[in-house]
């Protein structure tokens, strides 16, 4: 939201340990303004630094809920009753606020105040189940997944919540769960309606297709595999979802070098021999890509309309000509370091209110002044006395 233009006002409590800004950490300064981890989930929002269990920390938060339209939050429910900032209190006391507050588990039910972290999401969600290998221990997705499920929902329940009120004048109170949201994503990637209707959990499948191995109707379904090691990484290759004579293509296109050894038979234009010879198949197809770059098989296959992408790392992103084509990688500057670094850019454009990275981060409590000025109209006199009794972030 800060990166679509929303002024996003962060509250930093006193420093209470790494949790709260994880590292790694810029030139090994363990601590919140040098950590990168906040650097990038920050980037144009303001800080201020607030106790709210403290008498005058509390008193100005509750001030600033009178001048916000968002509360998100991220409290358990038992937290956000001691607090005074569970949904039933906030409604009470600011009728019009939306209230977002992200959970592991939502508001109610028998888990709702349990802690949970991304890999207990995506373990309680049902997607690690159908992460890793066959016979092998499920895998946790890399990348915080259940985390970024859960901010997205969130962010798009606001918004609908915001257009709600501007039609009534009306708060609004959005709970999301990250188990909720984990959940949905499993549901949609495992095909719910193969366990409903004939009773097949996926599983893991390991290089394979997802649904290698799997009966639908009483038939064993038979699929290549989708990941082969090339002479520099990896392609993801898809030839069961390319178009029609994607058989004769993938055929035509190890030909070009004279790799197709006996894929060429006309026996193998039969569905059913392809089926039943499919391990032959992978293993002549792990051989051609074991000879050529992930990118000359990728645009090769293109040309022949065939589904074949290259697996990239971070490593590959940096220097992708796509990315850098459309301008992706933005420089992002911090005066108090004097430098420049680079920073991932717009998920997506929008021509009249583009999305885009404005500053940096802020620094912990950098905006207290700022904000107690803008939105409550306190003077640098009363900022400066208020700021007297809160405690700095050096003295917890």
């Amino acid at each position: 939201m800060a990166d679509m233009g929303a002024d996003v006002v962060r509250v930093d409590p006193p420093d209470v340990g790494q949790n709260l800004s994880p590292g790694p950490f810029y030139g090994g300064r363990s601590d919140r303004d040098h950590s990168i981890y906040r650097w990038h989930y920050h980037t144009n929002k303001r800080s201020i630094l607030l106790d709210l269990k403290s008498e005058s920390g509390r008193g100005v938060f509750d001030s600033l809920l009178t001048a916000t339209d968002v509360l998100m939050d991220t409290f358990r429910p038992s937290e956000a009753a001691t607090l005074g900032l569970d949904s039933p209190s906030l409604r009470a006391d600011y009728p019009s606020l939306i209230h977002t507050t992200i959970t592991g588990f939502g508001d109610e039910g028998p888990y709702s105040d349990y802690k949970a972290t991304d890999i207990v999401a995506q373990a309680m969600g049902g997607l690690m189940a159908l992460t890793g290998f066959p016979g092998e221990a499920p895998g946790q997705l890399g990348g915080e997944q259940a985390y970024h499920m859960a901010s997205l929902h969130a962010a798009v329940g606001t918004m609908v919540a915001i257009l709600s009120r501007d039609m009534d004048s009306a708060g609004r109170d959005v709970h999301v769960s990250m188990q909720d949201c984990v959940s949905m994503a499993t549901l949609q990637t495992a095909n719910f309606n193969y366990y409903t209707w004939d009773g097949i959990i996926r599983s893991r499948t390991g290089l394979n297709h997802a649904f290698s191995g799997q009966k639908q109707r009483g038939e064993r379904r038979s699929f290549p595999r989708t990941l082969y090691k090339t002479s520099d990484g990896w392609i993801a290759y898809a030839a069961h979802l390319a178009p029609p004579h994607a058989w004769r293509n993938t055929v035509a296109w190890m030909a070009e070098t004279g790799e197709e050894q006996d894929l060429g038979d006309a026996r193998f234009d039969d569905p059913e021999v392809r089926i039943t010879e499919q391990e032959h198949i992978n293993r002549v197809m792990s051989d051609f890509a074991a000879k050529h770059t992930s990118n000359e098989l990728y645009h090769s296959a293109q040309k022949l309309r065939l589904l074949c992408t290259p697996v990239q790392s971070v490593a590959d992103l940096v220097k992708d000509e796509q990315l850098d084509d459309r301008d992706w990688f933005v420089e992002v500057e911090h005066p108090e370091i004097g430098e420049k670094f680079t920073y991932p850019g717009a998920p997506y454009k929008l021509s009249d209110t583009p999305w885009q990275i404005r500053k940096r981060a802020p620094l912990v409590g950098e905006h207290t002044h700022e904000v107690l000025g803008d939105w409550l109209g306190m003077s640098s006199e009363e900022a400066d006395n208020f700021l007297r009794q809160e405690p700095s972030s050096n003295e917890r």
